[in-house]
């Protein structure tokens, strides 16, 4: 899956100047050349402040790159999210199974409660149970809160 999904967040939100959603956002790809809608996204982020995002690579390719570089895991995740204490805040998912997986438990480990953790994708439900237990409460459809932090591949 790609990160199709964050792109038409953040552009809705950014279409709305009176929209005060946040979104925190970390995009990983194989090589930064990979990346897909970096220079939108970085555009967007130097020009409105309701958006941070962030970029990680599994191998750099070049001189001149400055955004992370190894897999998303629970150090990784702790740096670019607010802690899970923070109430209001949500977290999306997108990406390969493997990669949803490998995110899910970081969140678990940092204390990251299921029920605020959305996953999209046909499997979302299975893989938030996979990780959190068959009984995890999953999150609601219809959030009012002004913050998502978003993690896709």
């Amino acid at each position: 899956m790609s990160c199709q999904p964050a792109v038409q967040i953040v552009r809705e939100i950014k279409a709305n100047p009176s929209d005060q959603t946040s979104v925190s956002l970390l995009l990983y790809a194989a090589k930064p050349s990979d990346i897909p809608y970096r220079q939108e996204l970085q555009k967007y982020a130097i020009h409105d402040k309701r958006l941070k995002a962030s970029f990680t690579v599994s191998e750099v390719d070049c001189d001149d790159w400055e955004g992370g570089e190894g897999y998303i895991d629970s150090n990784l995740l702790s740096s670019t999210l607010p802690s899970p204490e923070e109430s209001s805040h949500r977290v999306l998912v997108c990406g390969g199974p493997r990669m949803v997986v490998g995110v899910l438990q970081g969140l678990r480990s940092l204390g990251y409660s299921s029920e605020k953790i959305f996953v999209y994708g046909q499997f979302g439900v299975q893989q938030i149970r996979a990780v959190y237990g068959k009984f995890a409460e999953l999150a609601q459809h219809r959030e009012t809160n002004n913050n998502i932090n978003g993690y896709y591949h």
